[in-house]
């Protein structure tokens, strides 16, 4: 005889197993729940370094372009003139072959002036011929209208340097100490007074041949800056 009030096996098995499965499913239900909130916290998170690296990298940038800059300053100012006004970006300037013109984000408001020389360490970069508040206008080096009082570095004479075709600068020499020779250094002179006396300009590339008629000599010379490049400069004070 069976006892009484005893629930037999088979029924409490087939209710114990969907309650058992009930459990896990909610179990499994929980863990997945959880699982995608901390996914989710997780890619906020690592949104969050992102951003973090990203503005670090960038401030890394920005002291990396600070030290430039003042190392440029500090080169100039020892190599060749004390009297540093300002540093400018490049931002615009003629286009070809032959840059005559550029446009620095610089003007009146940085103290820059007219006939106030350009530079940067590698040499000579031209004269400032137009001011706007915020902006400068520099005939270049390479403008056939430009004028640089030169000379040869350790051979001494005088010359006029001005700009030439294909990337190249012409000077006119009005007087020679020793014969000048391609590999000589050409540097500014205290001809004209407006440049810092033996700033680079260029090399001597090419010794045109002597005119019969005429006491003068003729150079051809490379820049010692690549002006197509340059991404800024340094304004120094007139002489």
């Amino acid at each position: 005889m069976a006892l009484v009030g005893r629930v037999p096996f088979e029924i409490t098995a087939a209710v114990a197993l969907p309650h058992d499965m009930l459990h896990r499913f909610g179990t499994n239900a929980r863990l997945t729940f959880e699982s995608v909130i901390d996914r989710r916290d997780l890619r906020a998170e690592l949104d969050r370094l992102e951003t973090e690296l990203a503005a670090t990298h960038q401030q890394a940038r920005f002291l990396e372009l600070e030290v430039q800059r003042l190392e440029q300053v500090l080169e100039v100012r020892r190599a060749q003139s004390p009297g540093v006004v300002a540093t400018a970006p490049v931002i615009g300037g003629s286009v070809g072959a032959d840059i005559s013109r550029l446009i620095i984000g610089a003007g009146s408001r940085q103290g820059v002036t007219v006939d106030m020389p350009v530079t940067v360490p590698a040499g000579l970069v031209g004269i400032v011929t137009e001011v706007s508040p915020t902006s400068s206008v520099v005939r270049t080096i390479a403008d056939p209208q430009s004028r640089v009082g030169v000379t040869v570095r350790g051979k001494g004479g005088q010359g006029v340097l001005m700009g030439d075709v294909g990337e190249l600068l012409r000077v006119t020499r009005f007087e020679e100490d020793d014969p000048v020779e391609v590999g000589d250094l050409i540097e500014t002179s205290s001809y004209g007074g407006l440049f810092p006396i033996g700033v680079l300009v260029g090399v001597v590339e090419q010794v045109l041949p002597p005119d019969p008629n005429e006491l003068r000599r003729t150079y051809i010379v490379r820049p010692s800056v690549e002006l197509a490049i340059l991404r800024e400069v340094v304004l120094v004070a007139p002489q």
